[in-house]
């Protein structure tokens, strides 16, 4: 990671109030004005999380308390939960996304698998225990995908037979969801390409690292490897735009690509090395990391090195110079993974800047 520039939090903790992660900014400023949402703050706390675990510092522990704090709050009654928080504190909606749901589990479940003091993990697994008996409503293959990410923490922290059967049953029906769509020119899970990809490939493997179901390797690993030829052109990263995505049989939209599509791609490419040992995942990972630092389409950087954040957006011309919470946090993620599958932690505490 030497050659990378070294990783900061300023602008997550710029970002980050008493609430939780502020989402949107303009330019390198919060933006107050849109408020909060669950998505973020889910994602915000595995950030916070594998930080403190690579680090030590303690700064990060009580940023993940916030997130934690966060979803807590967005926890309905029953179990579900909210999404979006106005600055002033009032829901926007009865029930929030099943994407949200999906990654809150998927942060849950991360947070329940870290060393972290007692009461954190344990606030954890309660938020989770309330939330499960909406799981079986999911509808969406990408909220199941993170789902799927959130039981199998899970079951790696407590072991518990009935979380298997929720992630076979689960992975059972996004296979199921592959059957019903791919063809020998389409080897995928939906009739189209959008955001977060790499999520329902990577639900399939750690499903395998669990079960020991051969079939969720090998769709895993098909799915994944037709997913890759379609991204990566001329040896760089070229994800689906979010101005059209990729409809099979149809255009594929270049722009608007996304931060949360470059993270997306870094971590199925590591889960799938960690699971099969292929260098090429490795090696691919490393490539999609660098569409971050000019290594794409434009040729233009989406992370600021003097803010610590991250561009909103590959547009057409130009990069969106807006610096939002969503583009930091995959900005992060991504190098923290990076950094722990390198298993350089020890050597590499300086460019985490401790």
């Amino acid at each position: 990671m030497d050659r990378y520039p070294p990783l900061k939090l300023d602008h997550l903790h710029r970002l980050t109030d008493d609430v939780g992660i502020i989402q949107h900014a303009i330019y390198s400023v919060p933006d107050p004005r849109h408020g909060y949402s669950l998505d973020d703050n889910a994602r915000a706390l595995i950030v916070a999380l594998k930080h403190h675990r690579l680090s030590g510092e303690v700064e990060s522990l009580n940023l993940a308390y916030k997130y934690l704090s966060f979803i807590r709050y967005a926890q309905t009654p029953d179990g579900r939960f909210r999404n979006f928080l106005t600055y002033d504190r009032r829901w926007l909606e009865e029930e929030g996304s099943e994407d949200s749901y999906g990654r809150a589990l998927w942060s849950l479940g991360y947070a329940m698998a870290s060393d972290v003091p007692s009461g954190l993990g344990r606030a954890a697994q309660d938020i989770f225990d309330a939330a499960l008996p909406w799981l079986d409503s999911l509808r969406s293959p990408r909220a199941r995908a993170f789902a799927l990410l959130g039981l199998h923490w899970r079951y790696q922290a407590l072991a518990h037979k009935q979380d298997l059967g929720y992630l076979r049953r689960h992975a059972d029906l996004l296979l199921q969801n592959y059957r019903d769509a791919a063809q020998n020119d389409w080897r995928w899970y939906e009739e189209y390409l959008t955001y977060c990809n790499g999520k329902l490939p990577q639900a399939l493997l750690v499903a395998y690292q669990d079960t020991k179901v051969e079939e969720y390797l090998a769709t895993a690993c098909r799915s994944l490897d037709f997913l890759l030829e379609i991204l990566f052109v001329n040896d760089r990263l070229e994800l689906i735009g979010q101005a059209g995505w990729y409809p099979r049989g149809g255009p594929r939209a270049f722009f608007d690509q996304q931060p949360i599509d470059a993270e997306a791609t870094v971590e199925v490419c590591l889960e799938a090395h960690r699971v099969t040992g292929k260098a090429r995942y490795y090696d691919l990972a490393f490539r999609a990391f660098e569409w971050f630092l000019g290594r794409n389409r434009l040729g233009l950087p989406l992370y600021d090195s003097d803010t610590g954040g991250c561009y909103d957006g590959l547009e057409t011309n130009a990069v969106n110079q807006n610096q939002g919470a969503e583009s930091a946090i995959s900005y992060l993620l991504s190098y923290l993974l990076l950094v722990e599958n390198a298993k350089l932690a020890e050597r590499q505490l300086h460019g985490l800047g401790c």
